[in-house]
């Protein structure tokens, strides 16, 4: 698990890139126990490594033989010790094991390797490059070319010291107040991309050729789905370093608990909780768990000072304006969990893949005109009701309101309300540029290797679960020093909920049911049967409480936002008038989005072109 970055420069006679300190400098977080490079008249290679296989000096990188190329990794390969016998290696790590394959095979080994990744291989003989990215997008790139050079990194800040300063996409601004993340290839940057998960660029001194080396195959395996599940946490539990699990007490981490604990009988759990705050605090459960399963389980209950003293590193940690607040959670969670071990096993994936959000009990609701037309009409007798996140009266109206926004859309345009915060008249009415395209028109054509998929798998597999949920995951885990793990999102895994019937994920009383059918028997009954609850903070009472000074004089001060010139100050002012009323709706998430952006820019400021 590490970091990296890179430049090749194009011609046939190119300026050569130097050493630059900054780029080594942005990257160390994502790997504090190493760094190395490598510079010759055509590129520059960064790498920041965390010691997690083969903690010697023989896998330190970048990593090569005399006189082969040069490779920078980022992820783990996990099938490397059971699927690579035929070579002798000279280190016990799978680093050596990708370099070989990518040597001898070219792109064509990425289709056999089980991990996630990202990675830059140079040939210094042919001048060629091959960049890549893991199948579901794990693992982060980021990328800009113009005429004169390539660059690569693992998060933007690397990325910006190589390449410079650059305008803000207004596009992709509009998505991250609509979504509270950005979505799709583009960044908040323009001419800054996201390679896409399952695709790779080739570089060569011409230029570059992008291409999709992943498409997802509809798998029968011969195992059963427990054994195939098994086998994914059972090889995601090897490492040099201590290994344990994230473990809330909701069902897709207790199953990944419960089957880790059988190859690891010393298994350490952890999670979060919140002191006086019982509406999010779901701590009770992850103990039940734990005592039934017999994990060694650590709970941290979050108090509003905690919250406080981590609240600047926590804004630090943010690589592109991220509003997700549960970033907030697994960046605290990561930083209690790395005092016991260096890698956690999560649950991220079988939301996606088995049906199991609220959106997707929503959606399928949706598909009866008897249904729509009553919770329309349901709208005539709750038109000033929004409700609120902050207790579960208030948390039915706001999903009330929700679902009749729902009713009235077409299937493609409610797979997108489905995951908003903000409304389009909304963003319009916030911010000062002018915008009228949607998610979709800006980002979302199904890729060429999801278009086997239906309209909502694709949606969730490359918006949602990349651009959302694996991001939250990589950024503020690795901003602690751990690595997260996802057994879900083992390819073959995916490929065979990709083959499931809908009725063996959802159907009119239940949600992810074949979970439950077959791992039901793991876990205590009552975790099958409890209501789904997201992974939130108290966001209005930490706003208007214990932030509200630094709310309103630095983040929302009107002066800072009149000069500044990216929202209407009386929208912005008038959103927090709202938050702090008896039916707040999603005016504590709209806030937030306001102030990652605000400390963001401020941070940023230096590489923003005015």
């Amino acid at each position: 698990m590490c970091g990296i970055a890179g430049i090749f420069k194009f011609g046939v006679h190119p300026t050569p890139p130097a050493y630059q300190p900054d780029v080594a400098a942005r990257l160390r977080h994502r790997g504090a126990d190493g760094e190395g490079h490598f510079i010759n008249e055509r590129v520059a290679m960064y790498h920041a490594r965390l010691e997690i296989i083969d903690t010697t000096a023989a896998s330190s990188q970048p990593w090569s033989i005399a006189g082969g190329p040069i490779l920078v990794f980022n992820g783990e390969i996990f099938n490397y010790r059971v699927s690579y016998q035929q070579r002798k290696y000279a280190t016990e790590g799978d680093v050596e094991v990708l370099y070989y394959e990518l040597k001898d095979k070219g792109i064509d080994a990425l289709s056999a390797l089980n991990g996630f990744f990202a990675f830059a291989l140079y040939d210094a003989d042919r001048q060629e490059m091959l960049v890549a990215r893991d199948r579901f997008g794990v693992k982060p790139l980021f990328y800009y070319c113009d005429g004169d050079t390539f660059a690569f990194a693992s998060e933007i800040a690397p990325l910006l010291a190589l390449t410079g300063q650059h305008r803000i996409n207004q596009d992709q601004l509009y998505s991250y107040f609509r979504y509270n993340y950005s979505a799709g290839t583009s960044t908040i940057f323009e001419n800054i991309y996201r390679l896409a998960p399952g695709s790779a660029i080739r570089i060569n001194t011409k230029g570059i050729t992008i291409e999709n080396w992943y498409k997802p195959e509809v798998i029968h395996p011969a195992s059963t789905f427990e054994q195939l599940l098994e086998d994914a946490v059972k090889l995601r539990l090897h490492a040099d370093v201590p290994v344990g699990c994230f473990l809330s007490g909701g069902l897709d981490s207790s199953i990944i608990s419960a089957l880790a604990i059988k190859h690891k009988p010393d298994l350490h759990t952890f999670t979060i909780g919140f002191k006086e705050q019982s509406w999010f605090d779901e701590s009770s459960w992850s103990e039940r768990v734990a005592k039934h399963i017999g994990s060694e389980h650590h709970v941290f209950r979050l108090s509003e000072d905690d919250f406080l003293n981590s609240f600047d590193g926590f804004l630090g940690a943010i690589d592109e304006p991220f509003a997700d607040s549960s970033a907030f959670n697994v960046y605290v969670l990561s930083g209690e969990a790395r005092k016991h071990i260096k890698v956690a096993l999560s649950g991220d994936g079988a939301d996606e893949l088995y049906k199991g959000y609220r959106k997707h009990r929503a959606l399928s609701m949706m598909q009866k005109n008897v249904i729509r037309n009553l919770i329309r009409a349901t709208g005539i007798i709750t038109p000033g009701i929004e409700g609120g996140r902050n207790t579960a009266v208030g948390n039915r109206f706001r999903q009330l309101k929700k679902l009749q926004k729902l009713a009235g859309a077409d299937e493609r345009l409610r797979e997108e309300l489905s995951a908003t915060i903000s409304g389009h008249n909304h963003v319009k009415e916030l911010l000062r540029s002018t915008f009228s395209r949607s998610l979709f028109d800006q980002t979302f054509e199904i890729p060429a290797h999801l278009s086997s998929l239906s309209l909502g798998t694709a949606f969730d597999l490359n918006i949602v679960l990349a651009d959302d949920m694996l991001v939250k995951a990589d950024r503020f885990s690795m901003q602690q020093g751990l690595e997260i793990r996802n057994p879900f999102l083992d390819y073959r895994v995916v490929e065979h909920a990709m083959g499931l019937p809908v009725s063996e994920k959802i159907n009119r009383k239940d949600q992810k049911v074949i979970l439950k059918k077959t791992f039901g028997h793991y876990l205590p009954k009552e975790v099958l049967t409890r209501s789904k609850k997201g992974f939130e903070i108290p966001l209005k009472k930490w706003l208007t409480g214990a932030l509200r000074s630094k709310v309103e004089n630095e983040w929302l001060n009107k002066d800072r936002l009149q000069s500044e010139g990216v929202f209407h100050t009386e929208a912005v002012w008038s959103l927090w008038q709202k938050l702090n009323s008896g039916q707040p709706g999603d005016s504590a998430a709209r806030i937030w989005a306001i102030i990652i952006y605000q400390n963001w820019s401020q941070h940023y400021r230096e590489f923003i072109k005015r």
